[in-house]
């Protein structure tokens, strides 16, 4: 008899995190398959980029995009499995995007991000921005 609503209320509570930072866009299924593209490799990733990162809400902004990328190490290459939301538009990307990789730093191809290894933190720089922004270890 109460099934129904309660149903219904966990069901606009998923909708509400996922509109938020509360839930991962990128899930273990996404990143399983074959890329479709890989990265260009300059020098090897720093070990501290490659796994999934999302990036924290900049309190700074009302409407913040959301970033989180996997780098995956596939064969003897690497591959970026990436999502961007913006957060004015809700326009979305997700997939596999090709990057290239200096060491340190990746930057992806979709938007030109870049995320660097910085004391022992992955710090997130959009293009035309100076302003870098942690990302957070997922699972």
């Amino acid at each position: 008899m109460y099934r129904f609503p309660l149903f219904c209320s966990i069901m606009v509570l998923v909708a509400a995190l996922s509109g938020c930072n509360g839930l991962e866009a990128i899930g273990q299924q996404d990143i399983s398959g074959k890329p479709t593209v890989y990265a260009q490799v300059n020098k090897e990733p720093d070990p501290k980029l490659v796994g999934c990162y999302v990036r924290s809400r900049p309190s700074e902004y009302n409407r913040p995009n959301k970033y989180e990328y996997c780098l995956v190490k596939a064969g003897s290459g690497y591959a970026l499995y990436y999502y961007m939301m913006d957060g004015k538009s809700l326009n979305t990307f997700k997939g596999w995007t090709g990057a290239t990789i200096n060491g340190n730093c990746l930057t992806a191809d979709y938007d030109g991000s870049t995320y660097c290894a910085q004391n022992g933190e992955v710090m997130q720089t959009t293009t035309g921005s100076n302003d870098a922004h942690r990302m957070l270890p997922m699972n």
